[in-house]
């Protein structure tokens, strides 16, 4: 019996195996890659028109809100309506592409410091229909440095610099006539300020004092009691002031009480003469009745004997 021999030795088969390992690793690696990098995302084209292509180059990142949302593919230079103008074709996501309409603005951005030019998008509003994929988006003319040297008007500069120019001049003069005021000025403010600090007069001593300070803050501290003694009297006179309504309304009541009594007084004086008269009729019928009785044997008899009248003698007074 023969025995088959394979075609392959095992160091072929281990080095193929290896083989095949590291292209299903790589093919996985591109896949990782390009999903992060966007390689297999769907992309839309657009067209945006330029009178120039201000620098701008192909693979140009295309930004919205200042992210990346596309790539620039190409430039070319075409006759549109009598003008040359640079046709830029982009690339953007498809996520992104709902936020392209036909109110938004292309224009091509430079960088500050670092990097290369790029196309910034402006979003779109939804009053808006989206711009159709190959469809031209608006753009707006990027400014160059002599349109921006021309908003400046360097002639309306100058002359304002010439004004101020001129306008130092002459306080530059004014201060030389004044020169010898302001050093005298100058020098009096040193003097006054040397006083103070060396305590010299009320003011300096005033300031230099030590206890001043302490003085001032018990001042501040009595006012401050003050203060709020002031309040709780202010307290205590607002409670009194809601008081006084009441207290009103009771001796309106008295006096009103009293009203009635003079009047009730008034009333019984103008019977007082009637009563009066009336009175003395009634003691005149009893001094009769009693006259009567007296008159009467049988009462009479029965009436205590009255006194024996007596002779007072008054001796006479010598005046010497």
């Amino acid at each position: 019996m023969i025995e088959e021999r394979s075609p392959y030795t095992r160091a072929e088969k281990l080095g193929g195996f290896f083989l095949l390992l590291s292209l299903i690793s790589a093919a996985i690696l591109i896949l990782v890659i390009g999903q992060g990098r966007g390689w297999f995302a769907r992309h839309y084209p657009y067209l945006v028109r330029f009178p120039q292509s201000y620098n701008l180059q192909p693979g140009a990142a295309v930004k919205m809100f200042n992210t990346e949302i596309g790539k620039v593919t190409g430039l070319r230079i075409t006759r549109f309506r009598d003008e040359n103008q640079v046709v830029v074709t982009l690339l953007v996501k498809a996520e992104y592409r709902d936020l392209i309409r036909l109110d938004s603005v292309a224009v091509v951005e430079s960088p500050t410091i670092l990097g290369s030019e790029y196309l910034s998008i402006s979003p779109g509003t939804y009053g808006y229909p989206p711009i159709e994929p190959h469809g031209t988006i608006p753009s707006r003319a990027k400014k160059t440095l002599a349109d921006y040297l021309e908003e400046l008007q360097p002639e309306e500069t100058l002359q304002k610099a010439k004004q101020f120019v001129a306008n130092l001049t002459y306080l530059s003069e004014r201060l030389k006539e004044h020169e010898q005021k302001l050093l005298t000025t100058l020098n009096n403010f040193d003097a006054i300020l040397e006083t103070l600090l060396q305590a010299k007069g009320s003011l300096g001593e005033l300031l230099v004092k030590k206890d001043f300070y302490h003085r001032l803050d018990q001042a501040a501290n009595r006012i401050e009691n003050i203060l709020k003694n002031s309040e709780v009297l202010t307290k205590n006179l607002r409670q009194a002031s809601e008081e006084v309504p009441g207290l009103a309304q009771g001796l309106g009541q008295e006096l009103a009480k009293v009203k009635v009594i003079l009047a009730d007084l008034e009333r019984a004086s103008g019977k007082l003469p009637d009563l009066l008269e009336t009175t003395d009729e009634a003691a005149r019928s009893g001094r009769d009745v009693l006259g009567a009785l007296k008159a009467n044997p049988l009462i009479r008899w029965t009436l205590p004997t009255p006194p024996r009248p007596e002779t007072i003698r008054i001796e006479p007074r010598y005046v010497p």
